[in-house]
Parts: structure tokens; C-alpha cells; sequence
């Protein structure tokens, strides 16, 4: 089953079936398990008898069977939910007893059972060639792949968001958020929330990059990427909290070079796309870089030059090779380098 196809389902209201949730994206499964439940158990006066939820490893096919054969109390369905299921770890037992489950399903047409696996509880394989497992389950239920959502996607979605709120937005905008927060959809609707929520507060009809970066907060995705973006700010300061962040954290210097080199490597593929004369929109489709971030690093490549990035990438490789032979290493050989470089 396709996403549109359970919409359509929910639209209609006629929800009845057994579903697989899988795959990556988490935000979306929650959303449709919501939905469902918001048709099939609208009345929490009769939670403790039309909806039922297990979740992890807790379940059992018996408590399952059980659940569905218990008829629903003033209500057209009864919702059975198993969360966070692991799939492929269920026994070889639990798994042939919930196969044999399948043919009592129409005997209970108002039983809507909703498995939710973990994004690594069930491997679906592809569409061309389906997992043993999908291949299983798909004889009694139907099984949506919420896969990661993609860029394009995912701005299209935020664009709808601030529209629903009437605060207007620009693409621009919508690539910083995306850089800022990240790829996770229930970040992204709550940095959205709060982005509406100041602008309204403010008087404000829009939001623009600078409300972004004032307002929103750097998520991990972001961060992992600090040390990088102060080379590419050239903020010495920015670049000395990010180091002393990873300290703290632990993180292993030679990780720390690594990042660096990884930068000043793409900043050099930059610079030597720009002097062929490439544009933005090639070099976009040459590196694969997200547009906000590749504004970022040509931005810092034109202002370095070629040289002076070739200098640096060889510095580094000093650095690299004096740590693993006795030479200053560690921490105090990257600081060293930010201050001779930023």
C-alpha cells in the first residue's frame, strides 16, 4: 500500500485492515498512527476498550489474538497498536503463530491492527525484490514504507506549514531552516512553530534566514558540521567553542583533522570548479551539495583562493604525519593550524 492510498482510506473514513508502518521516517508514522486512531477510538471515555497498545517486545501473537477477538464498546472499530515492534527479531514461533493469526482476521472485520516497526525493526527490501520477511507478512497485511523524505520534499512540506499559518516564507529561507535543524521532520515542525510564533508575536507577515539563524536551534546534524562552518565563516572565535566543545565531548583529534581535511578537500573541489569557470548550478550538480550550503563554501573558496586552500590541505597532511611519528599532535596541533588559518 502507498501513502496515497492509505490517505485515500483515511479520507473516506473506512480505515478497516491490518497495517505494517516501516522504514526511516518516524514523524510520519506517528502522524497517520494518529489519524487512524482519530476515526477508529475518537472517545477516550472508551480508550480502555477500543484502543489497545503494546509496545517493544512486550507483545505476545496470544495477547494479540486476544485484543482482536474483544469486540469494541459504542464504536465501528477497535484499534490493537503494537509500537516500536523489532520484526526481525520475532521468533521463529511468534512469527509462524501470527502467519496462522491471518486467517481469522475477516471473522473480526472491526479489529484495525497497526504494527509500527523501528526504523531497523523491519527490512522490507526493495521494490523489485522484496525481503523473505515482507513477503511473509504481506498475506495479511498491508505494509507502508515511510522512507526518508527527500530535500525537495521536505521543502515543499515546511512551505505548506507557514502557509497554514499565513507567515510568509522564501526558498531561501526554507534551505537555511532545513541546513539548521536538519532532516527530521518533527524537529523542523517545531522550529517552524516557533519561527510563526515570533513573527506573529512581532507584528511580522515573514520570516527570512537571519530569523533562522537568530531563532531556531542547531540540531546535532548541524553541529557535527561546527568546526566547518567557523573555516567557512573564518570566525576564529566560532572555531575555538567548537574545539572546546569536543573536547569536552571527547571527540578524537585525529576525527577532528579528519573533518577538517574532509572541508578544506570540498572548499579545493570548489575553488577549482569556480576557476574553469563553473556556476553555481553546475558545481551544484557536480558535488551533490545542499543549495544553502553550497552558497556557504563558494562564498569562502572565492575569498580563500586556490592557494591558499592547497596550503592548507597541505598543512594538515604535516600534521597528520607528525602525530603518527612523535611530532606535536592531539588537540594543540589544531589549534596551532586554526590560528595560522582562520
Amino acid at each position: 500500500m502507498t501513502q496515497n492510498e492509505l490517505k485515500s482510506k483515511l479520507k473516506s473514513s473506512n480505515i478497516g485492515g491490518w497495517y505494517i508502518f516501516a522504514g526511516e521516517e518516524e514523524y510520519l508514522k506517528s502522524y497517520y498512527r494518529t489519524q487512524i486512531k482519530n476515526i477508529a477510538a475518537p472517545d477516550e471515555a472508551f480508550a480502555l476498550f477500543n484502543h489497545t497498545v503494546y509496545d517493544g517486545q512486550e507483545m505476545t501473537v496470544a495477547s494479540l489474538s486476544e485484543a482482536i477477538k474483544s469486540p469494541p464498546m459504542m464504536s465501528d472499530y477497535k484499534l490493537i497498536e503494537w509500537r516500536f515492534a523489532d520484526l526481525e527479531k520475532m521468533k521463529a514461533s511468534e512469527l509462524s503463530a501470527l502467519e496462522k493469526l491471518f486467517a481469522e482476521k475477516e471473522d473480526y472485520p472491526y479489529a484495525i491492527l497497526l504494527i509500527s516497526a523501528l526504523p531497523t525493526g523491519f527490512d522490507t527490501g526493495t521494490q523489485k525484490k522484496p525481503s523473505k520477511l515482507y513477503n511473509k507478512l504481506s498475506a495479511g497485511f498491508d505494509i507502508i514504507v515511510f522512507e526518508k523524505s527527500t530535500d525537495a520534499q521536505l521543502l515543499s512540506w515546511m512551505k505548506k506549514h507557514f502557509d497554514a499559518e499565513g507567515v510568509a516564507v522564501d526558498l531561501p529561507t526554507l534551505n537555511t531552516l532545513l541546513f539548521r535543524v536538519g532532516h527530521s521532520m518533527q524537529m523542523l515542525k517545531n522550529e517552524i512553530t516557533k519561527l510563526c510564533a515570533y513573527a506573529k508575536a512581532n507584528g511580522k507577515v515573514s520570516v527570512n534566514s537571519a530569523d533562522v539563524t537568530d531563532i531556531c536551534a542547531a540540531t546535532i546534524e548541524c553541529d557535527a558540521f561546527a568546526i566547518s562552518n567557523a573555516i567557512i565563516e573564518k570566525n576564529i572565535e566560532k572555531a575555538f567553542l567548537a574545539l572546546a566543545d569536543m573536547k569536552q565531548q571527547r571527540v578524537d583529534a585525529q576525527a577532528v583533522l579528519g573533518q577538517l581535511s574532509k572541508t578544506y578537500s570540498e572548499l579545493l573541489s570548489i575553488s577549482l570548479l569556480i576557476d574553469e569557470g563553473k556556476d553555481a548550478k553546475d558545481i551544484e550538480t557536480i558535488m551533490k551539495f545542499h543549495p544553502y550550503r553550497l552558497k556557504l563554501y563558494i562564498g569562502a573558496a572565492k575569498k580563500l583562493g586556490s592557494a591558499r586552500i592547497c596550503a592548507a590541505l597541505d598543512s594538515l597532511v604535516r600534521i597528520d604525519s607528525a602525530s603518527k611519528s612523535g611530532g606535536i599532535g592531539g588537540y594543540k596541533s589544531i589549534e596551532i593550524f586554526i590560528t595560522q588559518n582562520i
